[in-house]
Order: structure tokens, then C-alpha cells, then sequence
């Protein structure tokens, strides 16, 4: 097959026109790194460099680039969608905006970004949609991408919301625990302020959304969620005057470098007790849930002792165990009987 022609307004590429279902697809083969001019690999970031190297693995492009480098071939096809485009029937030609966010890549974002690492360059194969909405865009991105463990699943969270209404009530939930999970770490003021990243693995004192919408939606749930009811702004406030009272009741641990409170199994066993902790401080303080309520009621064990959570590894599991350890221990304090007025024991 021809390879492709540019000029400074347009590329061109000689390809094959077909159709899947009602759709309009172009099978082609160009150079991979004449194509990485061409596309973007997260357009939930406009520099394209920096937007590859947040959503991608860099391990996994190092390895792909070593590979291409050798001169190894990469058969698989690269699957774009293209802005815009003209197919000149004529010529069976298809003529796209030479620019470099002319496309986005639905598909193959590591073999393509390896060879844009390599100093070889490497054809490609390439099936393009043209002209979809962005909906439709994120919908094909979404079906191939969130099972792969090279695309983050915290940007197939962020990218749900633009998803057209064929959602199930899980991914309803996920999106609005994401949205939460935006606002928490936008918030100047809260403690979660920069500590929550979206497409990178968290660094030490980081969250992953990942992690903050597994362990926030169920709360969501209309079926007995206990932040279901509430307000999104509301649930913000909830949310972080929790996180503040923690703050205060147990300084050491939370300040800490590497604190447990902002480690996946710490949030997660925070979370799990969550609940608990709502319930207990809208019962003894009339309602209430300002921070200074939530400290009266987490004072109870101030005492207790988060060193063995750092014993119990991670998982599900352990964060139940964590969990359940802390809440008898808030219970058991809660319900002690208020010692007697005026009782004299000598």
C-alpha cells in the first residue's frame, strides 16, 4: 500500500475504505512516527508530550521502544479517530488537517508512543474512524481500554462523564463518585487538596480515584447509602470535616510522611467506618457534623494505636479487618456508662 503524502495544509494517505455496523472505517499503513504528529493520546491534557507520559505506563513504552529498536515488528493495528477528514473517492485517498490534535488514539497508545521513543521508526497499520462526536469518541476508548492494564482505570472514571445515557447504575454511581473525587482535590481547603491524581500511579500521601471511587460510591447508593440523600456540595463538606477531624484527633499518624490515613488500605478502612462514625456524631450531637462534632466523638480513642494497620498487608480483606478493629473499639467507648454524680467509692 502507498505511503502517505503531506503538504503543509493536509496529510494523505492511500487507504480502503469499509464498513462495521453503521460505521465508516479507513484501513491504511503510514510511517508511526509520521502518524504521532498527527494524534494525541490523552485529551484530557493539551500538551501532547506531557499527556502520554501521564496516562501511559513509561515502562511499558521504554520496553516497546528497546523492542521497535531491535527491529521487531509490531503487527497489531493502531485504531484512531480522526476530527476531520476527506475521502477522495477517486484516488481512494484520505485527506486529514496536518495538525498535531488532528486525531485521538483509541487504540495502541504504547506501540505508538514506542516508536515515537525509539530513534527507528516502524510502519503501522491503521483503522480511523472520521468526524465522530466526542461522545462516541469516548464510548470506543471506554469499550477497548478499561479491562487493559496499560490505560489507568482512573481515566476511564474521568471520561465517563462524557459517555452518552447507556450507563448502568454502577457507572451512574462511579461518575458521581469521581466527580466527588475532582472537587476533593481541587478544594484548596481540603485535606485531600492535591493528594487525589486521576492518570499517574500515586506517589507517597497520594490516592489514586481509582482507589477514592471504589471505596465512595457504595455511600452514593440509593438503597441505603448513607450519603445518598445529601447534596453534592454537601457531601464535600461531609467528606472533609471527617478528614479534619482525623486531623486533629490523631496528629502523629496523620502527619506523618507516609501516613496510613493516605495509604489505599487506611482510606479504605477509614472509609469502611465511615458510616459508623456519621451516624454515631448526628446521634450524640443533635444532628450535627461540624468538624468540632466529629472530634467530640472521635476523642473516644484518641489512644489507639494505627501502628498493626501497617502489619496487615493489602486487600479487601485487610481493610474489613482494620476496620472492624477500629470500630469495636469506637462502639465499645461510646457506649461506656457515664459514671454516677456525686457517687463515692470511699
Amino acid at each position: 500500500m502507498p505511503r502517505s503524502k503531506a503538504s503543509d495544509k493536509h496529510v494523505e494517505f492511500q487507504c480502503r475504505k469499509f464498513k462495521q455496523g453503521d460505521y465508516e472505517l479507513f484501513l491504511f499503513v503510514c510511517s508511526g512516527k509520521e502518524l504521532w504528529k498527527l494524534v494525541q493520546v490523552n485529551r484530557r491534557v493539551e500538551d501532547k508530550d506531557q499527556g502520554y507520559q501521564r496516562a501511559l505506563s513509561t515502562s511499558r513504552v521504554k520496553r516497546i521502544a528497546s523492542y521497535v529498536q531491535d527491529g521487531n515488528a509490531l503487527p497489531g493495528t493502531v485504531l484512531i479517530s480522526f476530527d476531520k477528514g476527506e475521502f477522495v473517492n477517486t484516488d481512494a485517498l484520505l485527506r486529514v488537517p496536518r495538525r498535531p490534535d488532528a486525531g485521538w488514539v483509541l487504540d495502541g497508545q504504547h506501540r505508538l508512543a514506542g516508536i515515537h521513543e525509539s530513534t527507528r521508526d516502524c510502519d503501522v497499520p491503521v483503522v480511523a474512524f472520521v468526524g465522530l462526536e466526542i461522545a462516541q469518541q469516548v464510548e470506543f476508548f471506554v469499550t477497548v481500554n478499561k479491562e487493559q492494564k496499560g490505560v489507568p482505570s482512573s481515566l476511564y472514571y474521568d471520561l465517563l462523564k462524557v459517555l452518552p445515557p447507556k450507563k448502568t447504575e454502577k457507572e451512574v454511581l462511579q461518575e458521581r463518585a469521581a466527580d466527588l473525587a475532582a472537587r476533593l482535590k481541587q478544594d484548596e481547603t481540603s485535606p485531600f487538596f492535591r493528594r487525589i491524581v486521576t492518570v499517574t500511579s500515586p506517589k507517597q500521601g497520594e490516592l489514586s480515584t481509582t482507589n477514592v471511587v471504589r471505596k465512595l460510591y457504595p455511600a452514593l447508593r440509593g438503597d441505603g447509602g448513607f450519603l445518598s440523600t445529601f447534596a453534592d456540595g454537601e457531601r464535600v463538606g461531609i467528606i472533609n470535616n471527617y478528614y479534619r477531624a482525623i486531623e486533629r484527633v490523631f496528629p502523629e499518624e496523620y502527619r506523618r510522611r507516609n501516613s496510613i490515613f493516605f495509604r489505599t488500605l487506611g482510606f479504605g478502612a477509614l472509609m469502611n467506618i465511615f458510616s459508623t462514625v456519621f451516624q454515631l456524631t448526628l446521634t450524640q450531637r443533635g444532628g450535627k457534623f461540624r468538624v468540632a462534632d466529629v472530634v467530640a466523638v472521635l476523642e473516644e480513642i484518641a489512644d489507639y494505636d494505627f501502628s498493626n494497620w501497617r502489619q496487615m498487608g493489602t486487600g479487601t480483606a485487610a481493610e474489613t479487618t482494620a476496620a472492624d478493629d477500629l470500630r469495636q473499639a469506637l462502639l465499645l467507648r461510646s457506649s461506656r456508662p457515664e459514671a454516677m454524680p456525686g457517687i463515692q467509692l470511699e
